[in-house]
């Protein structure tokens, strides 16, 4: 009795990973296309922001950055949708990948409200201004590289450190805002675009 216990217990076991892994080559392979998407909007959002920055002296086009979140998440949607209609079945993991995101998007949106709505309303300009952008760099790297583990995915993983370790280096020396811009730009390209476009080559491969 006992070790037809243990027999079920080590089979039971043996189907969770087969099914966790079975997750992971789902979500891998449904992972390209939104990397490349939001990877193309930071990349666009960031030039488009940095150079009105330059040009006009005024920080204010960082609000672009709102305008953005929105076109990103409508995008998102719509992709979410054709998996639904494609039947792709929401797991463990692609819940927690989702979790990961959604604390991301909190963070962000929240720091941002705070620094450049809340503070300068009260007539206080915290000197983590100048540092915004450093913290984002970290911040949607860390979610890429967590991501990227939860996935077993090591491109998009150290794809992803490389990223926001230079990146956010690289941000913080250059101290002029704007600039800042083409460390974000870079950052999309390096941490999201390439291997969204690594994982569809992949994709296709295989196919």
């Amino acid at each position: 009795m006992e070790n037809t216990n243990e027999m079920t217990a080590e089979r039971s076991l043996e189907i969770i990973r087969k099914h966790l892994d079975q997750s992971r080559k789902e979500l891998t392979k449904n992972a390209g296309t939104p990397m490349i998407w939001w990877g193309c909007l930071v990349f666009v959002t960031a030039l488009i922001v940095g150079h009105l920055w330059k040009v006009t002296g005024s920080p204010s086009w960082n609000f672009l950055w709102f305008l953005m979140a929105i076109i990103g998440y409508a995008g998102n949607y719509l992709m979410d949708k054709k998996e639904k209609q494609a039947h792709v079945p929401q797991t463990f993991i692609s819940t927690m990948i989702s979790h990961v995101w959604l604390a991301f998007g909190i963070f962000a949106v929240t720091l941002a409200v705070l620094l450049f709505v809340v503070a300068p309303s009260l007539g206080y300009l915290t000197p983590l201004l100048n540092h915004y952008t450093v913290i984002i760099i970290l911040l949607v790297s860390m979610a890429c590289c967590i991501t990227g583990l939860m996935l077993k995915n090591m491109w998009i993983a150290i794809c992803a450190f490389l990223g926001g370790i230079v990146g956010a280096a690289v941000a913080d020396v250059m101290a002029t805002g704007y600039y800042q811009m083409l460390a974000m730009a870079a950052v999309a390209v390096v941490a999201l675009i390439i291997p969204g476009i690594m994982i569809n080559l992949n994709n296709r491969k295989n196919a």
